[in-house]
């Protein structure tokens, strides 16, 4: 019987995919729950899964076409079934009108039984699950390993030997910890510093990658799905969000030393900045629910779920995934999702579930140098929380003068939903959170 596979819409705000390879091919047996292809987002990329058992008599989807979902990319049948000419005449007209890349070559559909095998493909890791587990507790980006199991995967060994590699570099604090944050592996970076020691420029170049990938004076350089979505969506807050900015330090020196005693404690964890402060905004939008709401047509609607979204950025861009129910969760729980949310999203292996529905998000560029920027709200969202780097000040405290950690803290707010008041009480609870850091671990 015939059976037709639909391009399937994956996420609100996804109107088109990309088809990225496809794993069957024409005449392969197909059962239900095998994986068909996979596909491109502007968020991520995503498998198919074939809804029926048969034979994949026909692909109607070359690998790099653009199509609107709810395209027919495939035709699912018995073993030698002939396909009626209207749906192939239907399904040619859909592709025709579509955005469509650039085809295969021939040669490569050629070669496309052979890109089927086990080895792990462009933009896709293969490591097993012990592998991957390492590899979160120790800060390793698996992107950039070489898997020596069968068919390239990574194994637990590969992991153990790129971070002894990464370990044995000479580098700056700040360099390591950026290098974490931006998934460089250190151990490919050349050191600019004294003695070939990395430093942060080191870092931001790696990061950045190479020269010819960022264009040349004069060239315009099409967008990506990823870009052209983000300038839509910002460009939306820019002008329908009437926002205001609330700036406050925060001291955050019992906060560093609470986290230095967490991690030191070595049970596989590694507890974040980041953390801390996604729970103390968790409290804080359980403590006023005026702020957990969002503006929808014919009014405001109060949310029940405490979701926050942490920005991660990319090298096309940026994507938000959302840690759910951040009130309900102990640190070390927001701990290890945010940092399996925050590996995905790098290797853009989010679910559409995992980058949708946030209440705010909180943006962090503090490991760059700033010392406070205003972010943009997300559309949806009430606010946004952005912070800046963790500076040692002279203060006056206690009757003398003492050197502590503070950090600026800036809050984007939709004043269509919040008022200024409530705002600056609803970040004065998240100073009261990072500054009292125990309460946030109990």
């Amino acid at each position: 019987m015939i059976q037709k596979v639909i391009l399937p819409k994956l996420g609100e705000t996804v109107e088109v995919s990309t088809i990225e390879r496809w794993i069957k091919n024409e005449g392969d047996a197909v059962a239900a729950g095998d994986i068909l292809c996979e596909i491109t987002t502007d968020k991520a990329t995503l498998e198919v899964e074939s809804y029926y058992r048969g034979t994949l008599l026909k692909i109607l989807a070359p690998r790099g076409n653009e199509l609107p979902v709810g395209s027919v990319i495939a035709i699912i049948g018995d073993k030698g079934e002939a396909i009626p000419p209207e749906i192939l005449g239907a399904a040619g007209a859909a592709a025709g009108a579509a955005t469509a890349k650039k085809a295969v070559p021939p040669a490569e559909k050629a070669d496309a039984r052979a890109e089927a095998a086990p080895a792990a493909p462009a933009g896709r890791v293969f490591a097993s699950p012990r592998a991957r587990r390492l590899a979160r507790e120790w800060l390793v980006n698996l992107e950039r390993i070489k898997g020596t199991g069968p068919g390239g995967r990574i194994v637990e060994a590969d992991v153990q030997a790129a971070a002894k590699a990464a370990r044995a570099v000479r580098a700056s604090p700040v360099a390591r910890r950026l290098a974490e944050r931006e998934g460089v592996d250190l151990a490919t970076v050349q050191g600019g510093g004294h003695g070939g020691k990395v430093m942060k420029e080191d870092v931001l170049r790696a990061a950045a990658g190479p020269a010819a990938e960022r264009g040349t004076a004069g060239e315009i350089i099409p967008l990506t799905a990823m870009r052209r979505i983000i300038a839509e969506r910002m460009l939306e807050s820019k002008q329908t969000i009437p926002c205001y900015y609330l700036e406050m330090d925060v001291d955050v020196t019992d906060l560093v030393c609470l986290r230095n005693k967490l991690n030191a404690r070595g049970d596989g964890v590694k507890i974040s900045f980041n953390d801390f402060v996604l729970k103390a905004c968790g409290v804080a939008l359980k403590t006023f629910p005026v702020v957990n709401s969002r503006w929808v047509e014919g009014g405001i609607q109060r949310r029940g779920e405490v979701n926050i979204g942490l920005a991660v950025g990319l090298d096309d861009g940026l994507i938000v995934p959302v840690v759910r129910d951040v009130d309900r969760k102990s640190l070390r729980q927001v701990s290890v999702e945010s940092a399996g949310l925050t590996e995905r999203a790098r290797a853009k292996r989010l679910l559409p579930d995992e980058y949708q529905g946030g209440c705010m998000t909180v943006s962090n560029l503090g490991m760059f140098g700033i010392r406070s920027f205003i972010a943009v709200a997300n559309p949806g969202e009430s606010t946004i929380l952005g912070l800046g780097t963790v500076d040692d000040r002279v203060v006056f405290r206690q009757g003398g003068i003492q050197v502590r950690k503070v950090m600026a803290l800036t809050l984007s707010v939709d004043h269509r939903l919040v008022d200024g008041a409530r705002g600056a009480q609803f970040l004065e609870v998240i100073r009261d959170g990072l500054e009292a850091p125990q309460k946030l671990v109990e």
